[in-house]
């Protein structure tokens, strides 16, 4: 059994790339995580656009779960997400506190189904600015 430290769930978004990859390398996990890229990063297990999304989302993070055991999952936000935006859940072009607001309302949704559906695991949840900063959310 190969154990990671992490399971981390990003947006593929370019734009973010530098601040995302400078963020998961100053964690104490860095030397060991999966990483789950997806656009929209935590939208497809909140309020996916087809049941296929998020039936894709849930399993990759089951599949984690099951192969390398992490203790901690680690979903990366970030500002002006157009898998968001696609259909207006959190509108694009916000300023950065609305932004983090919108997506802490999302992401509380999703901490509450986590929860149940992995109440051993340890979650966290961060959101990236344009300027590279990082903020956790839902401390």
């Amino acid at each position: 059994m190969h154990k990671a430290k992490a399971c981390v769930i990003g947006c593929i978004d370019f734009r973010f790339r530098g601040a995302t990859d400078n963020f998961l390398k100053s964690e104490s996990w860095a030397d060991s995580y999966d990483l789950i890229s997806i656009a929209g990063s935590s939208r497809d297990f909140i309020k996916p656009m087809k049941e296929t999304h998020g039936d894709y989302a849930w399993l990759q993070l089951g599949l984690s779960i099951k192969l390398h055991e992490p203790d901690l999952v680690v979903f990366v936000d970030h500002q002006d997400c157009g898998g968001y935006a696609q259909d207006g859940t959190i509108p694009g072009g916000l300023e950065r506190d609305e932004d983090r607001e919108k997506h802490s309302e999302m992401l509380e949704q999703l901490k509450g189904k986590l929860l149940e559906k992995y109440p051993n695991l340890l979650f966290r949840f961060y959101h990236i600015d344009f300027d590279g900063g990082v903020k956790e959310l839902l401390v």
